[in-house]
């Protein structure tokens, strides 16, 4: 019976029933639920709702204090305790839902249940076990007084093939609640088929719905199909029988170049190149065969040609031929691929070297040519993988570059590659080989390849292992010549030091008879110091070898007319001049004034004239001037009639140990210093040097063009006389030093000058002392017996304890490494012997 809600609510039909309610509006029938809840409890009954959790949470909040009077269960957690299989099972509906019941029921008290499990089984599809549940219910009503709400929502049965079930659902209820907008007659009886008939216009409507849903996505797929033809990247047509084109997509006719009108209507053999091939197409496609990959060609509209592939078949009715539907793939390209591939191949089997192209992962010989297979000694490996051709290259060389290739695709060279393989009669070779692997490019999906060249360098190799060895002999050489040129070295830098020691007294003493003012022997001290001078200079030139070497010549400027070096160095170069007989002009500029070293200029034009003599023929010209540039620079040349130089020797003639081409006489060359020592002292002033010539016999010119003021570079030559110093300026310096003289000389020099100076030839009792005399500045030589000077200073640093005190080595070793030595070990000067005495006094007087 068809009933109204208000009527189930106001307890019109009883305590007891089993009621069910369709609807559209969740919210209304929550309603009606909370108030079918609160008329159970207002009366001191009870309820039970399984229901959904949104649905539990929603009827708590509505039922508000009321919600403790009834039992709360989730109706998927209930379904899971009683579906077996997917079907509801009596013994255990008993157990769970029935045991609840019953609990609720117990006393007479009035119970009211609602229930969404059916609604579930149905919104699953499973409209016969929510049936088979409904049965259940009703059973356990026969046992227990209580009414029961079930609540399905429209649309569990949405199509008119759910229509018997919903019949069904009807006839398990006692009544069916209406929607409170049908319309039923006052006494509210109306019969059940209104519910029903409800039900199967909703369906009818959903059925529409699908209906005009299915017709839109119909003409969507129309659509769809209809943009994926003609925008397709491949070329689309329809052809009729008669060989009129009937329609092209857009791909087809921008391939081609046409439009619409002049390719649509027109026959296809039009545009068909060879008219045999599309006669032969249309014949097939005719007694219908289905083509792929035919190939055509066909005119393009600006009269270019198009390869083409062909994909076609034919659609028949009746047996007879309707139309053709034609795909065509542009192959130009591949075309040209192909050809330039057959091209690749002829010029690999007609390269001039051994050239062979592999492919796969096995490096499966797919062509070797004629050079190829001589080198390996092999006929016939075509189409034979690389190990089964050359089983002995396993693991090799070779098998480890092509597996590099092959993984990486990136090319790949060895220079000298050792192979060894054996010929057809089991000989093994070893060869050498220049190797080259080049992969091939290629579409994604094809098979690798690549392309191997190989040169046979064993020639080569030999003769460069034959060099080598001739090299490392010649190394070994040269190790035991460096070794001996250390020896040298050492030895000078120990022949100076002892030449050193003497000088060093003899400089002191002459500076104290200058002090005192004798005059009786003036000119013999004139000499002496001339002759000390000179004998210092001569040191330093022995040990100049080395600093040269290295850039590290140190210059002593002047200012002088140019007349005196250039004078000089004539005198240098004139014993070898006249060995060559050569005439030599000198033209100097008069007056032409230089500042600058003087020794080293005379040493620099000297090497430029002796280079002249030495690469002119007997009776040659050497011509020497000298005159002002500008204002800021004066230019010295050097002009002979010798042999010249080609452009080649003149970008490398001023390296050092450079001796020009083998085909320059090296008989009359020397070690390749003189004109590398030229440059660099140039530079050191400044300057610049060039070298000219027109070519092998037109002579050369060198020229050197210098700043007429000396350079930052530039020492003073002399330090200005020292005063001796006031009482306010009076120094403690302690001297230590083994030679005798020296020491000694030097005190007394210091002393004339007002210093006290304390003087000890031996370190230890030298240290002892320090505390007591703590000295301004300590003089400590080098080369003491028992402490060096180095341990010497690392010692008086600790005693002094921080009293302030120049520390100065005094030392005949005046190299380089000697002076970073000696100042790593804490000293602030570094004089080399003989010194100036000059300097020493200043060094003494500018002590803080």
């Amino acid at each position: 019976m068809l009933i109204r809600s208000e009527d189930l609510l106001s307890g019109k039909y009883g305590k007891s029933g089993h009621f069910v309610r369709f609807y559209d509006d969740g919210d209304i029938v929550m309603d009606e639920v909370a108030a079918f809840l609160i008329q159970a409890a207002g009366t001191g009954g009870k309820g039970i709702v399984i229901a959904t959790p949104d649905h539990v949470d929603v009827l708590r909040r509505r039922l508000g204090t009321a919600a403790v009077r009834v039992a709360w269960m989730d109706a998927d957690a209930m379904l899971a305790r009683f579906m077996v299989d997917g079907w509801p099972d009596a013994a255990r509906f008993e157990a769970t839902v029935g045991n609840a019941v019953a609990a609720a029921c117990a006393g007479g008290a009035t119970v009211h249940a609602f229930g969404e499990m059916v609604a579930l089984l149905c919104a699953r599809g499973a409209h016969d076990a929510a049936l088979r549940l409904e049965a259940l219910w009703n059973d356990l009503a026969q046992r227990q007084s209580f009414s029961l709400f079930c609540a399905y929502p429209w649309n569990a049965f949405p199509t008119p093939d759910l229509a018997h079930a919903f019949r069904r659902v009807c006839a398990e209820h006692d009544h069916a609640c209406a929607d409170t907008a049908l319309d039923l007659a006052a006494a509210g009886d109306v019969d059940i088929d209104r519910v029903r008939l409800e039900q199967e216009v909703r369906a009818l409507r959903s059925e529409v719905a699908r209906y005009r849903d299915s017709d839109k996505a119909l003409r969507r797929s129309e659509r769809e199909l209809a943009d994926f033809v003609e925008n397709a990247v491949e070329g689309l047509h329809r052809v009729g029988a008669d060989g009129t084109i009937l329609w092209a997509n857009r791909a087809e006719l921008q391939m081609l170049g046409y439009g619409w009108e002049e390719y649509v209507g027109h026959n296809i053999a039009e545009f068909h190149v060879d008219r045999p091939v599309i006669d032969d197409i249309v014949a097939r496609l005719s007694r219908g065969d289905t083509l792929y990959d035919h190939p055509a060609r066909l005119r393009c509209k600006d009269g270019s040609i198009r390869h083409v592939l062909i994909h076609s078949n034919g659609s028949f009715e009746e047996g007879q031929l309707r139309y053709t539907r034609c795909f065509t793939r542009d192959a130009t390209e591949r075309r040209e691929r192909d050809l330039a591939l057959r091209q690749r191949d002829r010029m690999l089997l007609g390269a001039p070297v051994a050239a062979t192209l592999l492919m796969g992962p096995d490096f499966i010989f797919r062509l070797a040519n004629r050079c190829y297979r001589d080198l390996v000694g092999r006929d016939g490996i075509e189409g034979q993988p690389l190990l089964q051709a050359f089983p002995e290259w396993r693991g090799g060389e070779i098998h480890h570059l092509l597996a590099q290739v092959h993984a990486t695709g990136r090319a790949a060279r060895a220079e000298e590659l050792r192979v060894v393989w054996r010929d057809a009669a089991g000989g093994e070779h070893e060869r050498f080989l220049k190797f080259s692997v080049e992969p091939l490019a290629v579409e994604e999906g094809e098979e690798r390849g690549m392309i191997v060249v190989a040169v046979d360098v064993t020639e080569q190799v030999r003769t460069r292992q034959e060099i080598e060895r001739a090299h490392a002999e010649r190394a070994e050489l040269l190790a035991e010549l460096t070794a001996a040129n250390r020896t040298k070295d050492e030895f000078l830098a120990m022949l100076g030091h002892e030449l050193r020691n003497p000088l060093s007294p003899i400089v002191s003493a002459l500076e104290l008879i200058r002090l005192r003012g004798e005059t009786g022997a003036e000119r013999e001290r004139g000499i002496i110091e001339r002759q000390v001078q000179h004998l210092v200079r001569l040191v330093d030139d022995l040990l100049d070898v080395s600093r040269v070497t290295r850039g590290k010549v140190e210059l002593k400027c002047e200012r002088i007319e140019l007349a005196q070096p250039l004078g000089k160095a004539v005198e240098m170069a004139r014993p070898l001049l006249a060995q060559h007989r050569h005439h030599l002009d000198v033209e100097i500029e008069p007056g032409l004034v230089w500042e600058g070293d003087p020794m080293r200029l005379a040493q620099v034009v000297s090497n430029l004239l002796t280079n002249a003599a030495r690469y002119t023929p007997p009776g040659g010209r050497v011509r020497l001037r000298a005159r002002g540039e500008d204002d800021a620079s004066v230019r010295l040349s050097v002009t002979d009639t010798g042999i010249g130089m080609t452009p080649e020797l003149r970008a490398h003639v001023f390296d050092l140990f450079f001796q020009g081409q083998r085909n320059i006489d090296r008989a009359e060359g020397g070690l390749g210093i003189g004109l590398a020592l030229v440059k660099n002292i140039v530079e050191l002033h400044g300057g610049r040097v060039e070298a000219h010539s027109d070519g092998p016999g037109a002579g050369s010119e060198f020229v050197v063009l210098l700043p007429r003021r000396a350079p930052a570079a530039c020492l003073a030559p002399d330090v200005a006389p020292a005063r001796p110093a006031s009482a306010a300026e009076r120094r403690r310096v302690l001297l230590v030093d083994d030679n005798v003289d020296g020491a000694d000389t030097l005190a007394r020099l210091l002393a004339a000058h007002g210093h006290e100076v304390r003087v000890f030839h031996e370190p230890v009792a030298a240290l002892a002392a320090v505390p007591a005399f703590l000295p301004d500045m300590a003089v400590l030589d080098i080369g003491l017996p028992v402490l060096d000077g180095y341990e010497m200073a690392r010692r008086l640093r600790v005693l002094l304890d921080g009293h302030p005190c120049r520390l100065v080595a005094l030392t005949g070793y005046g190299l380089d490494a000697d002076r970073e030595r000696s100042a790593e070990a804490g000293f602030d000067r570094h004089l080399v012997k003989p010194v100036n005495p000059d300097l020493v006094v200043r060094l003494v007087a500018d002590v803080g």
